[in-house]
């Protein structure tokens, strides 16, 4: 039986990546159970060069597209996940939002549930979950998803209010387009990531404090 395909990317703009997304690129290009091939394309803007990585994957005929972002190396093997075969897989990443109201958690895993007209952040995080949206910080999707001929227009275009303001962004999008074609989005909390941002330290404080955290 011969192994299953991966064409790993780390989409950047610049050539750069954290040096753990790096050493992270490295224990995967020597995972055996697997054939990986890899490339770091330089496109711009963010959404042209995932949708280069699409067109690049499809012509390759890779079984699964892996994608991690410069600064979200993975703690553990999203590989291990190929043999699930998912259409569908986030690896979680916390994340930075706090908009300055009292009570409000300021970090939070980046796996969503329906909530109205937007999403909130899904429970339970434990292991394997089918989610309503991901991130696509570190995400695996499989050649069915993208062959779609439906999905491999564009399926990371994220969308716009009529005066031109963002809708939803390219994570939110792709994986809403997903569903409407009866793919599966699925969550491995087992498997979390690393995030590297920049964050103001009194904003941090005033989060924090906002919790009730002295």
């Amino acid at each position: 039986m011969s192994k299953p395909s991966v064409y790993l990317v780390v989409p950047n703009g610049d050539g750069w990546m954290h040096k753990l997304v790096h050493f992270a690129v490295i224990r995967l290009l020597q995972d055996s159970r697997v054939r990986v091939r890899h490339d770091a394309p330089t496109h711009r803007p963010f959404e042209n060069n995932l949708h280069h990585c699409v067109q690049d994957f499809l012509q390759g005929g890779e079984d699964f597209f892996l994608s991690i972002d410069t600064d979200n190396p993975p703690l553990a093997n999203p590989l291990d996940d190929v043999f699930l075969d998912k259409d569908v897989i986030g690896f979680p990443t916390p994340v930075w939002h706090w908009t300055g109201q009292p009570g409000e958690r300021p970090i939070y895993f980046n796996a969503y549930q329906s909530k109205g007209d937007g999403y909130t952040e899904f429970r339970p995080q434990d292991g394997l979950q089918r989610v309503d949206a991901v991130g696509t910080g570190c995400i695996l999707i499989a050649r069915r998803v993208l062959e779609d001929p439906v999905m491999r227009l564009a399926p990371f275009q994220r969308t716009f209010h009529s005066d031109g303001r963002v809708e939803k962004g390219n994570d939110i999008a792709f994986c809403e387009r997903a569903r409407k074609r009866d793919f599966e989005i699925w969550c491995d909390f087992d498997r979390p990531c690393q995030h590297f941002v920049e964050v103001e330290m009194t904003e941090v404080l005033r989060a924090f404090k906002g919790l009730g955290v002295r």
